[in-house]
This record gives C-alpha cells, structure tokens and sequence, in this order.
C-alpha cells in the first residue's frame, strides 16, 4: 500500500472511530442533544484539525511568497467567489429544502449540469473576448491565469452543489473529512509550490487544489448510500424542480451575487486606486480576522442550514428560539476572539509573519467591525430557505449601494485607506444590524403561517 493510501485509510478509520466513540458516549450525547450542537462539534472538528494546519503553514507561505503574490491571490478568488454565485442559478441553496429526496436529487442533478454547461460557456467566452473582460474590469493581474480559474469554477462548482446534498442528509462527518482534505492537501500545495519557487501562481494552483478537494468523496457516498433516488431522473422532472424552486435564481442568485460582490469589492477599490501589495495586506489581515469563522463560523452556518429547513416545515415555533440563540452564542463568541486578535496583529504581524506584514497587522483595526459582524449574521440570514428571497434581494440591493457609496466617496475625497476601510466596517455593521430585524420578521411571519393552517386542520 502506497503512503497515500495509507494516509487517507488511517484518516478514514479516525473519523470512523472518533464519530463512532461520540455517537455512543452519554455526556456527548446529554449535552449535544440537540441536532444543531451535534452537527457543530461535528463540523467543528474538521475546522479545527484544518484551520490549525493553516495557522502553522501561514507564517511559513508569507516569507515564501510577496505581499503582492497574496494579492493576486486575493484577486483571483475575488473572482472566483463572485462566479460562483451564479454558476448553479443558487438551485444548490435549494436541496435541503424539499421534503422529498427525490425532489432534491433532482435539483442536485440540475446542479451539476448547469456547473459543466457554465463553465464550457464561460471557456469559450475567454477565448473569445478574454482581452475585453480585462480591460473593462481592470483584471490585468489575474488575465494569465484564465485557464486555471476555468479549472477552479468547474472543481468548486460541483463540491459546492455535493455539499448542500451532504447537508441535506446532515452528513457532518462526510463534510468533515472533506474539509480536512481541501486543507492538508491546499496548503502542502502552497508550501511546495513555493518552495520550488515558481512564484504567484503557486498559491493560486494551491487554492484551486485545495477548493476541488472532496468531490471524490461525496460521490462515493452517493454512490454507496443515496444512488436509489437517482434512479428516476429525468428531463421532466429535472424541468419540474427548476420550475418550482425558481425563486433561487430569480432572488437568491442576484441577492447572493450582490451580497458577494459587496464583500470582495474592497479588493477591487484597494487594487485600483492603493495597489496589489495593499490588496495583499487587506487579504491577509481579513484571513487571520475570519479565523473564528473558519474554525466554528462555518461548521453553524451549515447545521444552523440543515435544522432550519427542517424546523420551517415541522415546527417554526422554534425556530425563533433556535435563531435567537444562535446569534447570542456567536455573539459572545465573536467580541473577545475577533477583538483580541485586531489588539494584538499591529505588534505581532510582523514577527509572526515577516516585517514586510506590518500594513496587514494595521488593517485589522478597522476589519474587525466587518469580521464580527459577518461572523454574526453569516451563518443565520436563512430569507432564502424562508421563502423570502424578494426580501434578501432587496436588502442586498441596498447594502450594494451603500458600500459602492462609501467606496466612492473615500475615492473622490481621497480618503487614505484605513479610513475607507473604517467607513466600510460601519456600514457592514449597520446593514447586518438591519438584516437581523427580517430574519425575526421572516420568522414571526413563518410562525402566523403554520398557526393559521394547524388551526384549519382542527
């Protein structure tokens, strides 16, 4: 047996044994009782195990790499998150939401066909009239490197729709393990790409590496558990799902893509009037701010997902309770950890990671407002899986405008760059705030729905 294969069986047999052993432990079972908690520790492993090996490559990948190399980075996933927001029409928000398994197999099928149909429409797009795309949106930088984002766009697309499939079966430990190897086999990239020293591109075949990683394995447990519901696939029915869910692309789609536009578009502003090195320091200030995220911020986001489809459509009474909770806890969670560590990068930055980090270690001050609150109301903002994508539509619509507002007003009165980045923290703040109050209207409004049909069927 190759050393490999042994490593992926020796992973393979721990996350067997660790979920078996937690499974039948009763104080895991007493205080995890709860799905949700479950599915968090769960997730939370995987980001634990993944997140510290990143922490201990990091200071290893920024002396073997420029500040302006981490910028390109930053550009070139920039522009990958935005394409990923309307690569599947967001039919992939959609499969955890049917009652039927059937139903949302469909809609993972529709899934991977409209990635596969993108990307080839997006290959030929490049080919053709690459050169203008570049010249309109200022994407110099990243223009070589066309072909590996095509790469990227088909990879991530098809783990992002397998995903939302895992999620939906509340397969934690499959995502789990497949988050440990997007991180060991991403950042072992990074460190020998730069090693050999082949520059900036090491980092981008790093990422795109590390963002396919695990669509063999959710196949494989389709394949081994789920193939019986796509016995029946068919064009009709793949038409009827399409249909009945277009809610997602005619809302969730430019809602997320707005969203996700909103959250990148400090990378466009910084590369076009400060420079790709300051590009490079913002990614790196907002990485290290997003750690808490990365460790628990994510693992809630999809086991908050998966109980909130549930509970919508069994009992939204609490889902109200669930909701509250969750944000009291990230709340009391994302204040100290994000703040200590934006007190504390100005001193550290340049000793952890090379004095040429010391501009990132200053960015985190005014980072942290976005950091906190994103952590806050990223994994609980469910207005799409509610029903009510008009709503996340229009409230993206108006945080767009503001940061775009805030942006161009730094811009015109020529505002140096921590400012911007303090305007743009407040506004994040204020329009989360904001997103809160719907989530509970969405909710109050759920919770009227249900009551006036139970009482119908009384």
């Amino acid at each position: 047996m190759s050393q490999d294969k042994t490593f992926r069986f020796t992973l393979r047999q721990y996350k067997i044994n660790l979920i078996s052993y937690l499974e039948k432990n009763r104080v895991f079972n007493s205080f995890f009782s709860n799905p949700l908690w479950k599915g968090v520790f769960i997730l939370g492993t995987g980001s634990i195990i993944t997140q510290g090996l990143s922490i201990l490559i990091i200071p290893i990948l920024t002396r073997l790499y420029s500040p302006s190399d981490f910028g390109l980075l930053g550009m070139f996933s920039a522009v990958l998150a935005i394409i990923m927001t309307f690569i599947s029409f967001r039919y992939e928000f959609a499969i955890p939401v049917p009652k039927d398994s059937e139903t949302a197999a469909h809609l993972l099928v529709l899934c991977i066909s409209l990635v596969c149909l993108f990307s080839l429409v997006l290959s030929i797009l490049l080919i053709l009239f690459g050169s203008y795309f570049v010249t309109i949106f200022n994407l110099q930088t990243i223009a070589p490197f066309f072909w590996l984002l095509l790469i990227g766009c088909l990879g991530t697309g098809l783990y992002q729709a397998l995903n939302y499939w895992a999620i939906r079966k509340k397969d934690y430990a499959t995502i789990t393990y497949t988050q440990i190897n997007q991180s060991i086999s991403g950042n072992l990239s990074k460190l020998f790409f730069g090693i050999i020293g082949i520059g900036s591109i090491g980092l981008l075949l790093g990422q795109v590496i590390s963002n396919i990683s695990g669509v063999g394995s959710f196949v494989q447990k389709i394949r081994l558990s789920d193939r019986n519901y796509f016995k029946s696939i068919s064009f009709s029915g793949l038409k009827r799902a399409a249909c009945e869910y277009r809610d997602f692309p005619i809302f969730s789609m430019p809602a997320t893509l707005l969203y996700t536009i909103s959250l990148q578009l400090p990378i466009f502003f910084i590369s076009l009037f400060y420079g790709i090195k300051e590009v490079g320091w913002y990614t790196l200030a907002y990485q290290m701010l997003s750690l808490p995220t990365s460790f628990i911020g994510n693992s809630i986001a999809q086991a908050f997902y998966g109980e909130a489809a549930h509970q919508m459509h069994n009992n939204p009474s609490e889902l109200k309770a669930l909701y509250l909770n969750t944000v009291k806890k990230l709340t009391l969670i994302s204040i100290p950890t994000i703040g200590i560590i934006a007190l504390l990068a100005p001193f550290i930055f340049p000793i952890i990671f090379g004095e040429s980090w010391l501009g990132a270690g200053v960015y985190t001050l005014p980072l942290a407002i976005v950091a906190i609150t994103d952590f806050i109301m990223t994994p609980t903002n469910k207005l799409a899986i509610y029903g009510f994508n008009n709503w996340q539509f229009g409230f993206h619509i108006f945080r767009f405008t503001l940061i775009f507002i805030g942006f161009y007003i730094s811009h015109l009165l020529n505002i140096n760059i921590l400012l911007s980045l303090f305007l743009y923290g407040c506004i994040v703040a204020f329009t989360d705030i904001i997103l809160f109050y719907l989530n509970i209207l969405a909710i109050n409004k759920l919770i009227r729905t249900y009551a006036l049909g139970s009482d119908r069927k009384i």
